[in-house]
């Protein structure tokens, strides 16, 4: 398995209860692993919290208002000597009152508000294309965990069949050794290969355990009465397969979105090079009562200007360092673009070629059969030995395990395919009437 399916799994963790629906289709079984999968699940939320950045971005462009008050309570005691009626004491309780409205709005930024809102929509695209990637990456796992519990079931019932009949053969085989008809070198032979038998069932029945545990982790069910998969609509060249991967691949799509985030940064670092002009209104109220009422009212507007005058470079510093990370981001729009075709261009030989190995392993499977039926037509003759009928049910065993193995790779290619040309989805997976 590759290592990022490996990495997929180790973060997947168990994902839902153990009463979740039983999947019986790949469909279904890639469909619990999309609406159960912790990894989405932080996807999501990552455009939901991209999308904030947006509503963030377009509040630079409306007014800030705000309104402060207070309310507060004085009390004075003043003793004051006089030289007619000794000291005379004076109690004052005051109540000082106030309240500030005030507006500011930004008039020239120098283009930050801009670079901000650009940040934030290219911030929600590229959230929006590592989502896309990340359901890739769980759909293809999903398939991927569906087809290899299917092969491995199919395994182990070939791998019983073969223990069966080898263990009829060595009863079979004592029989004819105790009326004289074999020697004991043919009752050793089937012992031996009813022992690797056993052996191979043994490593299938450990196979089948692994891709069973796998599947629990990404699906969160058990596999249960698994049915053939079915197999979405494919790209019917590889020319097409390239222009769709160029054209819809979730890493290319991120990687070009990155390149507007570069280019967003670099419009907000420019910005700090220009003046700043915001216009601010002002209203204050006043009010005290007590021993001496007291009441005043003021309004002010004014119009602030900030021009960057000497900043030692640092300015200047940003915006080149900020230019470079738009060269940089442009170059890896190359570098996924070429591994984009790369892998679609692989995804498109393997898969065609995988068809030519299915069909080949068909004809082995059944030459191999009409081989094991001679062999053990002949024997009755006497002209094949024991040993001759055994390689030729081994030869048989082997073709129809190749047979599920080939069968499985080719139904993943297909996944795969769709996976590198970025249109595997549910949308495309999903049978529409």
């Amino acid at each position: 398995m590759s290592g990022w399916r490996l990495s997929l799994l180790a973060c997947s963790g168990m994902v839902a209860a153990a009463s979740a629906a039983h999947a019986d289709s790949i469909v279904d079984a890639m469909t619990a692993a999309y609406h159960n999968n912790p990894t989405l699940d932080q996807a999501r939320l990552a455009v939901r919290a991209a999308r904030e950045d947006r509503i963030q971005a377009r509040a630079g462009y409306l007014p800030q208002v705000s309104l402060n008050g207070s309310y507060g309570y004085q009390d004075y005691t003043v003793r004051t000597p006089s030289p007619f009626f000794g000291t005379i004491t004076q109690t004052q309780q005051l109540h000082p009152e106030t309240e500030t409205a005030q507006v500011t709005q930004q008039v020239f930024t120098g283009g930050r508000l801009i670079g901000q809102s650009q940040l934030a929509h290219a911030g929600v695209d590229s959230a929006r294309n590592t989502l896309r990637s990340a359901e890739q990456q769980v759909l293809l796992a999903a398939a991927d965990a569906y087809l290899s519990v299917q092969r491995d079931e199919r395994i182990v019932s070939l791998r019983e069949q073969d223990v069966e009949a080898l263990t009829r053969q060595l009863g079979g085989t004592q029989r004819r050794l105790d009326v004289g008809e074999v020697s004991r070198t043919d009752l050793a032979q089937v012992q031996t290969r009813l022992a690797g038998a056993n052996s191979a069932l043994a490593q299938a029945h450990a196979d089948l355990d692994r891709s069973r545990a796998e599947y629990l982790q990404i699906i969160g069910s058990e596999p249960h009465d698994l049915q053939p998969p079915t197999i979405p609509p494919l790209p019917q060249t590889q020319d097409e397969a390239v222009a769709l991967a160029q054209s819809a691949h979730p890493d290319l799509l991120r990687a070009r979105s990155d390149v507007n985030v570069a280019r967003a940064h670099t419009t907000i670092e420019r910005s700090g090079l220009y003046p700043q002009v915001s216009v601010a209104g002002r209203y204050d109220h006043f009010n005290q009562s007590g021993f001496a009422n007291q009441e005043r009212d003021g309004a002010s507007a004014t119009v602030n200007l900030s021009v960057p005058l000497y900043e030692g470079g640092y300015y200047g510093s940003r915006v080149r360092q900020s230019r470079i990370n738009e060269a940089r981001a442009d170059a890896r729009v190359e570098e996924q673009r070429r591994q984009v075709v790369a892998n679609a261009s692989t995804a498109w030989s393997d898969y065609m070629a995988l068809q030519s190995v299915v069909e080949a392993a068909h004809d082995q499977v059944s030459a191999a059969q009409e081989a094991l039926s001679g062999a053990e037509r002949e024997r009755g003759l006497g002209l094949r030995s024991t040993l001759d009928v055994l390689n030729a049910e081994e030869e048989y065993r082997s073709a129809e395990v190749n047979l599920a193995h080939a069968e499985a790779s080719a139904a993943l290619s297909a996944y795969t395919l769709l996976a590198d040309t970025g249109q595997l989805s549910l949308d495309t997976i999903t049978p529409h009437q």
